[in-house]
């Protein structure tokens, strides 16, 4: 695929993924009265989003304690490339922290496939770890998310106002993606060993292209990293799909945050390493931790530091829950 079908492809995913949830929620009319959540109160559980014909799976949890009727948190866990919703679930404990805090996790699958097997995400305009660009008819990951979390809003299962998404690696850099072009749906963002900014810049591979990460709100961001990574190195360069490291990365969120400043404090002995970005706009925040000796494993994020931070922050709702997206061209 030429690199000047990313911006139009990536547009075409937001207008489809509108067109549906003006389906699925019947418009912003069918908001003031929120039915009860259908949804079985009982762990893991498939749900079908989409149309007849062309629904696409995804495995959720539900806390056992769930209120049927009660809207709760939603956090979506992105794996990384070459894994798939369900292993993901398994190796990220958000299991248990969903029982303690009474929040739904959604693990979806990714639309692309890699040769090597396993399954990725399409980041339109980056390459995959294939070193390839998606293909022109790939599925639309960005649109189907977003049916997903209105999905389950319309239905009266998910608080509007508390949607959060966190991914390993690959499904980090996809959170990263969701930040800059769903900043009206996601009230948080919290990638492990993964965090982006927008695509490398073509002439200065080293910074970040600040046109492909524009949102149309600030998005509190919190990202967990390895010090010892290979593959994402935070120091930057690896791979064509990285290349700019954790630091322009940080940076780049807190311009648009409109943070002024940071603060890097050394954890006790947890060997972890915490920068916090001050004077940011009102209910945002950019934070990072970064384990010295950690490596490129979902083991590097603490879900209690992770959930805390999440449930710090809250989206404002606008009157019209099916207005479009802004969309910003991709690389």
């Amino acid at each position: 695929m030429k690199r000047t079908k990313a911006p139009a492809q990536l547009a075409s995913w937001i207008v489809r993924g509108v067109i549906a949830i003006v389906a699925l929620s019947g418009g912003a009319a069918a908001s003031a009265a929120r039915p009860r959540c259908e949804l079985t109160p009982s762990g893991r559980q498939i749900i079908e989003i989409g149309t007849v014909g062309m629904a696409r799976p995804v495995l959720l949890y539900v806390p056992h304690a769930t209120r049927s009727w009660k809207a709760l948190p939603l956090i979506l866990n992105l794996h990384g490339s070459g894994s798939n919703g369900a292993q993901q679930l398994d190796r990220s404990g958000l299991m248990e922290l969903a029982d303690r805090h009474h929040v739904i996790v959604a693990s979806p699958d990714g639309g692309l496939t890699l040769p090597s097997g396993g399954l990725a995400w399409n980041i339109p305009g980056v390459p995959t770890t294939a070193g390839t660009l998606p293909p022109a008819n790939a599925p639309d990951d960005v649109a189907r998310i977003l049916a997903l979390i209105d999905t389950l809003i319309a239905k009266g299962c998910t608080d509007p106002e508390r949607v959060y998404a966190t991914g390993l690696s690959g499904g980090g850099r996809m959170v990263s993606l969701l930040g800059c072009v769903l900043s009206d749906r996601l009230a948080a963002i919290a990638p492990v060993v993964g965090l982006r900014a927008g695509a490398p810049d073509r002439s200065t591979p080293p910074e970040p292209d600040v046109k492909t990460c524009q949102p149309t709100r600030p998005m509190p961001v919190v990202a967990f990293s390895g010090g010892a990574d290979t593959t994402n190195p935070i120091d930057g360069g690896g791979a064509r799909y990285w290349q700019y490291g954790l630091l322009a990365a940080e940076r780049r969120w807190a311009d648009i945050d409109g943070c002024r400043g940071v603060v890097e404090t050394e954890l006790g002995r947890s060997g972890r390493i915490k920068r916090r970005y001050l004077g940011c706009q009102p209910g945002v925040d950019v934070v990072s931790y970064v384990t010295s000796s950690g490596t490129h494993q979902w083991g590097v994020a603490d879900t209690q530091l992770m959930w805390r931070f999440m449930s710090e922050h809250s989206r404002p709702v606008r009157s019209d829950p099916a207005a479009p997206t802004r969309v910003l061209s991709a690389n």
